[in-house]
């Protein structure tokens, strides 16, 4: 067999968005791999043709497997790590308007994901709340 990932698009509107990124892993580590895409989202205006720059991400709910871990990063010429998840757990940050994309140059928008630790067949799943950004 080989990995096996998939996105799926939970909620698309004019300002919010919702992603499930789940993965089963049974060859190696999941390599740098686009979990959403604002480009494809879409738009942010009443006609659909606005489209997002980027995400602000306010809530990721996540389960991962013992032993695994998902590495989340900001898309770029150096992507920017935006959080290591390991085990199963809420990480909110509604409290302060969400994690903003500061990747710096060559920012396209994109939420990528790695892992790390695959030892046999591993899998997660990652639910991604967000807000979409015109800049």
């Amino acid at each position: 067999m080989a990995n096996s990932v998939t996105s799926q698009i939970i909620l698309d509107g004019p300002r919010n968005c919702v992603i499930k990124f789940e993965g089963v892993l049974d060859t190696s580590d999941l390599g740098s791999t686009v979990v959403v895409d604002p480009a494809t989202l879409v738009g942010v205006d009443n006609t659909g043709t606005l489209k997002a720059a980027k995400l602000r991400i306010v809530k990721i709910s996540y389960n991962v497997e013992d032993a695994l871990a998902v590495n989340l990063f900001w898309d770029a010429i150096t992507p920017v790590r935006i959080e290591g998840l390991a085990g199963r757990g809420i990480m909110d940050y509604k409290p302060f308007n969400g994690l903003g994309n500061d990747a710096g140059a060559g920012v396209n928008g994109k939420i990528t994901a790695t892992t790390q630790g695959w030892v046999g067949v591993l899998s997660f799943s990652l639910i991604l709340e967000c807000i979409k950004q015109l800049t």
